[in-house]
C-alpha cells in the first residue's frame, strides 16, 4: 500500500470514530428539585412522579424518609417525611438521563412541620435535573 494511500485510510477511519459518537442509553443519576418558600419549616410532601419507564430505584433526599417505594410504575405517588427544605428531595436510578425531560414530579400537598396543617402550594414548585 503506498504512503499516500495509507494516510488516506488512516484519515477515513478516524473520521468514522469521530463521527460515530455516542447514541445510546446513559444509565445515571437524576434528581427532583423542590423550591420551598418555607424553607426548613415543613414536614411533608405528596408528589406524583411521571416517568417513561420505572426507574431502577428511588431514594429520599438528605435527611428525609420516602413513602411509596419500591416504584414499580411509571407513575406514582410518594410521600417524603422529615425536615423538607429547598433542594434536592429525591433520587432516581434511570436507564437514561438524557430522557430527563420525559421525567416530571407533580406537587400534590405540601404540610407544616409543626402541626401538619396542609400549605397552600403558592411559590413550591418541583424539577427534574441531571
Amino acid at each position: 500500500m503506498s504512503p499516500l494511500r495509507r494516510v488516506t485510510v488512516a484519515a477515513s477511519v478516524g473520521l468514522l470514530l469521530a463521527c460515530s459518537g455516542t447514541t445510546g442509553p446513559v444509565a445515571g443519576t437524576l434528581k427532583v428539585n423542590l423550591a420551598d418558600p418555607n424553607n426548613g419549616q415543613d414536614g411533608a410532601v405528596l408528589l406524583v412522579l411521571s416517568a417513561p419507564v420505572v426507574p431502577t430505584s428511588v431514594a429520599a433526599g438528605a435527611g428525609l424518609t420516602l413513602w411509596g417505594a419500591p416504584v414499580t410504575a411509571a407513575n406514582a405517588t410518594l410521600v417524603l417525611t422529615g425536615t423538607v427544605s429547598t433542594g434536592t428531595i429525591l433520587t432516581l436510578q434511570v436507564d437514561d438521563i438524557n430522557k430527563v425531560a420525559q421525567y416530571n414530579a407533580t406537587l400534590q400537598q405540601v404540610a407544616s412541620s409543626s402541626d401538619y396543617t396542609l400549605r397552600p402550594l403558592v411559590g413550591y414548585s418541583l424539577t427534574v435535573t441531571k
